[in-house]
């Protein structure tokens, strides 16, 4: 069988009863299904499944050296010369057809993704970059054509083109016969409007090649990349193709994972060959040891900056009672201060990041509330949240609850009540949201904070409400849009914003707002300070635990940096840095 047949498609779910979509599509309800095969498989006992077989006979290439690819790429009076992790990820792709980079944070992904279509021979090459980063990406394209020899057809192509609505039919206008995605991370969630456009036009054109880089591949499961994988390296990829075998070794290798017997059974071979001697039972170690060692993909260990790194725990800032109250109060009712219900934990865990900041959202409605809407809402919010905690499996997502509401198998009468009368007026248009401060406690600590520092400060926030918080306080914000400034000055940048991809090493010195629950959020955001050009002996971030749930997205955040080093070995800076 063609290998780009399982792109999107993987083999267990091709012949499902959705209409032609695919379970990625549909929420991965498989539970009958894998319930199903894991009795049998228990009745079999162990064998060697398919996707492991091939995954085992894949080639190893450690310790074969890339040649340096300067003199072959570079042109005569060059200034430059490539980095030998450079040359690696360009030969790897010239001998595999495609790359899965999980390059490490300020090693130079860039320029071997403007020498990839030179490579590789592409007619029309797509490099796809984060929004804020186009117009330093073609402004580094303009330096290098000077000095490489760059394809002259290599189109700079946002994401945020991808995700909107006329983004359906833009690969199909610009027919690159290479895709390449920097920050492909960006591309985890089958789907998403974007992955789902890059993935059709892969199904449509399965003889197009694609090259994969990330400094954070992987935030805390194998099912955030294995398709990416698969694009890029086909049947050679070093993950299974078959969604049961890979959701198996995901239970096995996962941050969150919960394996049965089986499911090892599925690893063991795995493990036993690929296993790294200091720890041989390791499912993590020996996926990254096979993962490495596989053609086509490279990993990055050491650290891209040479200066030290530094947590610094401020202790002397504490949320005020006011602040703790209205924290407690969320988490027994599930109401914020505005009157909202939450459906679920995830929407919890976000609002009450919020507060701990000391604000929260509310609606501001011109006209006076729509009650019918507001109630419809708050009922079905109410109803999710019931149903969420059964944890039934295809029903532990607001999402896949939805789907069932709307199914001919729901028998909850109380949510298909609430779902008629939410699916009447849900897609009326939003309200505006307005900022509502319970204590203005860490803007103000902040500020005094960035204000009494001896060298320029980079304040990382991840909200609206406190970007304009600072705006107001006259310190410059750099928010979506927005450029950062050449020269280090004491300043507010949006993490989703600036927090990828930047080159800001003129600063040596940040401060959190408050401490991303994710390691790959982290990883990246530290990482524009603390990389190569760095001129500090040391850089430093600053944080706070203000409330006690910060030490919970403290340890999911060091989690997920422990996951990404077990499994594909890049060196984190949560984990390499100093706490102090």
């Amino acid at each position: 069988m063609d290998p780009i047949v399982h792109i999107l498609i993987y083999r267990a779910v091709t012949k499902n009863t959705h209409g032609g979509s695919t379970f990625f599509e549909k929420g991965f309800q498989m539970s009958e299904a894998l319930d199903k095969l894991k009795a049998e498989r228990a009745a079999r006992g162990p064998r060697l499944w398919p996707g492991t077989t091939r995954v085992l006979a894949l080639p190893d290439k450690t310790g074969q050296a890339a040649p340096d690819y300067t003199n072959q790429l570079a042109r005569g009076g060059g200034a430059y010369e490539l980095r030998p992790i450079q040359s690696e990820m360009l030969h790897e792709m010239s001998r595999t057809g495609g790359l899965v980079g999980a390059v490490g944070v300020g090693h130079g992904k860039t320029l071997p993704s403007f020498l990839a279509g030179t490579v590789l021979r592409a007619e029309h090459t797509v490099l796809l970059v984060p929004p804020a980063l186009v117009s330093q990406t073609e402004t580094e394209l303009r330096k290098f054509r000077k000095h490489f020899k760059i394809p002259e057809r290599l189109t700079v192509l946002s994401y945020g083109k991808l995700s909107v609505a006329q983004g359906t039919t833009l690969l199909e206008k610009l027919a690159p016969d290479l895709i390449v995605a920097d920050e492909c991370h960006m591309l985890r969630h089958p789907q998403s409007a974007r992955t789902k456009r890059v993935l059709r036009y892969f199904r449509a054109h399965p003889d197009t090649k694609f090259v994969g880089l990330s400094g954070t591949l992987t935030s805390k499961s194998l099912k955030d990349y294995a398709h990416l994988v698969e694009l890029a390296l086909r049947n050679k990829a070093p993950v299974p193709l078959d969604y049961i075998e890979l959701t198996s070794w995901a239970a096995c290798i996962d941050v969150n994972g919960e394996a049965d017997a089986s499911d090892w059974g599925i690893l063991r071979p795995l493990i036993e060959k690929w296993g790294p001697p200091e720890d041989p039972g390791s499912a993590r170690g020996a996926f990254r040891r096979r993962f490495q060692a596989s053609p086509g993909v490279v990993t990055t260990v050491e650290q891209s900056a040479s200066c030290s790194l530094y947590f610094r725990l401020d202790e002397k800032m504490r949320a005020p009672p006011v602040v703790r109250d209205a924290v407690k109060k969320l988490e027994s009712t599930w109401t914020t201060p505005g009157g909202e219900e939450l459906e679920d934990a995830t929407a919890l865990a976000r609002h009450r990041r919020h507060l701990v900041c000391g604000f929260y959202y509310e609606w501001a409605w011109a006209d006076g509330p729509d009650l019918e809407w507001l109630d419809a809402r708050r009922d079905w919010h109410v109803n999710v949240r019931r149903v969420l905690r059964r944890s039934k499996e295809g029903r532990d997502s607001p999402l896949l609850v939805a789907r069932w509401a709307q199914s001919d198998s729901c028998n909850d009468l109380d949510l298909l009540r609430a779902w008629e009368s939410w699916a009447r007026v849900k897609d009326r248009p939003l309200p505006p949201v307005k900022t509502c401060w319970v204590d203005s406690y860490l803007v103000d600590y902040i500020f005094e904070k960035a204000m009494n520092s001896r060298e320029p400060v980079i304040i990382w926030a991840d909200s609206l409400a406190l970007l304009e918080a600072f705006r107001r306080r006259g310190l410059p914000v750099y928010g979506a849009g927005t450029e950062p400034p050449a020269k280090a000055e004491t300043c507010v940048m949006s993490i989703k914003a600036h927090g990828t991809g930047r080159n800001l090493q003129a600063w040596a010195r940040n401060i959190l707002t408050a401490f991303p629950p994710n390691g790959t959020t982290v990883e990246q955001a530290v990482g524009r300070t603390h990389r190569p050009g760095q001129e500090a002996d040391e850089v430093t971030v600053d944080f706070f635990i203000p409330h006690s749930s910060v030490e919970a997205d403290i340890e999911k955040a060091l989690a997920d940096a422990e996951y990404i080093e077990q499994t594909q070995g890049n060196r984190m800076k949560l984990l390499a840095a100093t706490w102090i």
